[in-house]
């Protein structure tokens, strides 16, 4: 599949066995010689040991395994210099969203070392003026939409800064959606990725940057998301599910891909980079009280974005329908377990002054249907405390 008509230059391949197309792929990429970029659990599964075990021959494919959950700056540096020294002439990222943001930067830091570090400005835009290697991303997750966005959220590790790269020489060459891949990870990441996956969707709907088009996608993404996500929960082997619910993270990615998206994402950032809170659980936590700060300030789209979660609001006027918006967010995250207050993930009260500084700066900020100061930000998060 290709999106032409949202400006994404991606090709998708979906269903079962989309990762076996890897071999495929880089072939008709010219491409002998390819890293893949992962964590350790991902290494340890069966799947990637086969695909290095089972490479045709004139193929070599090496394994960097030292992704961490919120990539770091010094992890991208070391996976170029690794990537450098295996010759690679490709990036296969395997994994949730961390393992694919990696492998973007990897990607750009193998080509120019230092590339990384080099990006520590808060609300710039990257900075690339070379090709990156070519990227695979193939995700074990369904939720960040990494696969087909031009993002990569690296966490600085000495101004503990967790900032969103974005550039469109950091798009993929090729998204492998394999829904069986889905099957890897543990309950608590899938809760994780599909409600991040959700919020996605909600704050591109209402982005000002939102277009009919964006509008549209983030719709769709939500009307898959919402019921698919809970049958997940309750039946990994539900493969349809699975496929449509990857679908659905994948959507939402063509989406804010040009939209971007708002305070809950940026509130988001800091919790994962004081506190290690995994970006979905964070926006998992956040996305309810952003819904209500915002709700009111886009009641059509908050309307939309209620009948696209399964509300009956024919008898409903757009304010009474934003408000059952919330409402039905907040009934998915106790449907599917996830939590729902900051002091149950580990964040302490006492770092809000400093979180709500560190998100002001996002891009994110700008695209929020309501404008938002940081005493705004400061009393969010103490609601959400």
């Amino acid at each position: 599949m290709t999106f032409p008509e949202d400006d994404n230059p991606v090709t998708v391949l979906a269903g079962p066995s989309a990762l076996a197309e890897t071999y495929r792929v880089l072939r008709e990429l010219g491409v002998d010689n390819a890293t893949v970029v992962c964590g350790r659990r991902v290494a340890s599964l069966d799947l990637l040991r086969s695909l290095v075990r089972e490479a045709p021959t004139g193929l070599r494919i090496s394994v960097y395994d030292l992704v961490e959950p919120d990539p770091s700056d010094t992890t991208c540096e070391r996976g170029g210099e690794f990537a450098r020294e295996a010759g690679a002439q490709a990036i296969i990222g395997i994994g949730g969203g961390s393992s694919m943001d990696a492998a973007k930067a990897i990607a750009a830091e193998a080509v120019q070392p230092g590339w990384t570090v080099a990006q520590d400005h808060p609300g710039e835009p990257a900075q690339i003026d070379f090709a990156p290697l070519p990227v695979l991303l193939a995700p074990t997750t369904a939720g960040t939409a990494s696969e087909v966005t031009p993002f990569s959220v690296i966490t600085y590790t000495k101004t503990k800064r967790k900032l969103v790269l974005g550039h469109p020489a950091l798009y993929a060459r090729y998204a492998l959606l394999d829904p069986l891949v889905l099957q890897t990870c543990s309950e608590t990441v899938r809760v994780a990725a599909g409600v991040d996956a959700l919020t996605h969707a909600i704050e591109s709907c209402v982005s000002k940057q939102a277009t009919d088009q964006t509008r549209r996608r983030a719709l769709q993404s939500i009307a898959l998301v919402a019921p698919h996500l809970p049958r997940v929960v309750d039946d990994v082997g539900d493969v349809q599910a699975q496929e449509q619910l990857q679908l659905g993270a994948m959507i939402a990615g063509l989406a804010f891909s040009k939209s971007r998206l708002g305070i809950v994402h940026a509130m988001a950032l800091p919790l994962s980079a004081l506190f290690g809170v995994p970006h979905g659980v964070a926006n998992a936590v956040l996305l309810p009280f952003g819904m209500e700060f915002n709700a009111m300030s886009d009641t059509e789209g908050f309307a939309a974005i209620a009948a696209a979660m399964g509300v009956d609001t024919a008898a409903l006027d757009d304010e009474q329908a934003a408000a059952t918006a919330v409402d039905a967010v907040r009934a998915l995250a106790t449907r599917v377990g996830a939590p729902r207050r900051m002091s149950e993930v580990g964040v302490e009260r006492e770092a809000i002054p400093r979180m709500a500084e560190d998100a002001m700066p996002s891009a994110h900020i700008a695209c929020n249907p309501r404008p938002i100061q940081k005493s705004d930000l400061i009393e969010l998060y103490t609601m959400a405390f």
